[in-house]
């Protein structure tokens, strides 16, 4: 029972976080959509910023775990490339509590919130720099340095992600990554050129 109050109340969280944002939701508000008392949720949280930090790490668990099992399945490294980027950004348009981290400012009310943002870029990272070096010991990509590299393309998605995820539809955030893991994989120089 008190793993399904608790599982309750986050979902509710969760929920009213991504439609009204943190600064707007209430604890009374949670506390009545779950159908729990009020020091139900000081006894499991203490806080509203509690259950927020926690909405959100669950949220980052959740993207890593989905990209990650999406990664998998595909079976060449220029694949999994593509598949990482198109994952990425299909399963962050559904945490909303996540994208919605710098359009509400909350990292100046609750700093916390950097370092979960910054955990979910190492994962990305981490999943990266593994694509890269499968391409490299296949002989597919050449990098020179993976590290440096994952990261680049970590830093390109995420500066992409506001823009793409609040602003454009389905069909044009497709378009976007797949002009993008061309650029990736094929390069920008025509075939034979040195720069």
């Amino acid at each position: 029972m008190k793993e399904e109050k608790f599982e309750s109340i986050l979902d509710t969280a969760r929920k009213m976080f991504g439609r009204y944002g943190m600064q707007k939701t209430s604890l009374h508000e949670i506390a009545r959509m779950a159908r729990v008392a009020k020091a139900t949720i000081y006894n499991y949280f203490g806080s509203k910023d509690q259950i927020y930090l926690e909405v959100l790490n669950r949220e980052v668990n959740d993207i890593i775990e989905r990209i990650s099992a999406t990664v998998e399945d595909a079976i060449s490294p220029a694949d999994k490339l593509r598949v990482f980027m198109h994952a990425k950004f299909r399963y962050m348009k559904e945490a909303i509590n996540i994208l919605n981290l710098g359009r509400e400012r909350i990292d100046e009310l609750l700093p916390r919130t950097g370092s979960i943002r910054d955990r979910l870029f190492s994962r990305e990272v981490s999943i990266l720099q593994s694509i890269l070096e499968k391409g490299v010991n296949e002989g597919v990509f050449y990098v020179s340095n993976i590290m440096l590299t994952a990261r680049a393309i970590g830093y390109a998605l995420r500066g992409f992600e506001t823009t793409w995820l609040l602003k454009e539809n389905d069909n044009e955030i497709e378009k976007h990554l797949d002009n993008l893991s061309d650029i990736l994989c094929s390069g920008i120089l025509v075939r034979g050129e040195v720069a």
